[in-house]
């Protein structure tokens, strides 16, 4: 997979999204024109609105347009991926992308893989802003106190993924 970082959210004018049933709960996808996946949320927790919300923020610029010729990144994972945000959190979701899949890591732990070994809560911030989920892994990372702690898409979506992840390593 493809991965492209970008400090410049303006520069995405047009984002075709898709909301998508899938065996966790509904997930709202979006690509950019160039075919990118660029926003992927599940609208269970939070709601359809509130999760269109946090697309037309992450790129104040684009035109949004609803499609429905897309597929499940469950059934077919997206060939490239683009990450807007700041240069700390592009180091975050690197570190995210590191984590092997059916495994798990602290935050503490995460910190360390990203290189930012003292700023483990600004850490954590990256990590639950993370703008597509799933594809990159946020939720594989753990609080060290044990327990799965919180995640975006709700905390039932996040045992239920880490569940699958065991059961098919």
């Amino acid at each position: 997979m493809k991965v492209r970082f970008t400090t410049d959210r303006n520069g995405v004018s047009r984002i075709d999204y898709q909301l998508l049933p899938t065996r966790f709960g509904e997930m709202l996808t979006a690509w950019n024109a160039d075919g990118e996946l660029c926003f992927a949320a599940f609208t269970t927790y939070r709601g359809r609105e509130r999760v269109m919300r946090e697309l037309a923020t992450l790129f104040p610029a684009a035109a949004l347009r609803e499609v429905d010729d897309r597929r499940s990144v469950f059934d077919e994972p997206p060939a490239a991926i683009l990450l807007a945000g700041t240069p700390f959190r592009h180091d975050v979701w690197r570190a995210l992308l590191e984590i092997p899949y059916g495994q798990t890591v602290t935050y503490a732990r995460l910190a360390e893989l990203a290189g930012h070994t003292r700023a483990v809560r600004a850490v954590g911030t990256a990590v639950g802003s993370n703008p597509i989920c799933h594809i990159v892994p946020c939720h594989r990372v753990v609080p060290a106190a044990g327990g799965t702690g919180n995640y975006h898409g709700g905390a039932e979506i996040k045992k239920a993924l880490l569940a699958e992840e065991a059961r098919m390593e």
